[in-house]
């Protein structure tokens, strides 16, 4: 996994985060003025915003907004900013799998730029089977498409406890035991990926 902070000015909060071909810019907005409709007045309004890397956004991407929005609502202390909006913005650069997992670590990590206040962070992994049994973690495209089912899971960093969970095809029990040990594992990778890139970030902002 790759990653960049603070790519674009205008936003509170921005990374993009590149896991093998797999490419996504996240922008995050906010807390800033809502509009009337949507204004909330016991916690912050968050929307969340997929753009596919080509053709117009569909069901593919509504759903994914809406587990993305599920995540950073457990997450984030929207009670502390009523009244206001969060707005996570998410750019598919280039699809090749494991797309939800990439897409979970750029809104992390642009929200930790942006220093809008959560409880934890959270990390993602996408787990897939073939026919034979075969446990591929983060699978690119080919792969997913030798797959009979994929199970998406996020964690939050503090306890590993899961935030949020999405699966599709047929799997065992003990297939999906197999998939939390090891999405723990990768997840707490992640959340040690995160506090070098922040590290990273804050000597540089030093040094300047």
């Amino acid at each position: 996994m790759k990653c960049e902070l603070g790519l674009l000015e205008r936003a509170d909060g921005s990374a993009r985060v590149i896991q093998g071909t797999t490419s996504v810019l996240c922008a995050v907005y906010g807390p800033a003025e809502v509009k009337v409709s949507k204004e909330l007045a016991d916690r912050a309004t968050l929307e969340v915003v997929v753009k596919p890397d080509r053709g117009q956004s569909g069901p593919r991407e509504r759903l994914m907004e809406q587990f993305i929005a599920s995540t950073c609502d457990s997450l984030i202390l929207t009670k502390r900013h009523p009244h206001t909006a969060i707005s996570i913005i998410l750019q598919v650069e280039k699809d090749d799998g494991a797309l939800l997992s990439c897409l979970c670590h750029a809104a992390c990590l642009a929200l930790l730029e942006s220093c809008i206040p959560m409880s934890s962070v959270f990390s993602a992994l996408v787990c897939g089977f073939t026919d034979d049994g075969e446990l591929i973690t983060d699978p690119d495209e080919l792969q997913e498409k030798r797959c009979v089912s994929l199970l998406s899971f996020v964690v939050e960093g503090t306890t590993m406890n899961i935030v949020t969970s999405q699966t599709q095809g047929t799997y065992t029990y003990e297939q999906l035991h197999q998939a939390l040990i090891v999405t723990e594992e990768a997840c707490r990778s992640v959340c040690a990926f995160y506090r070098q890139a922040v590290e990273r970030r804050l000597s540089k902002e030093l040094k300047h």
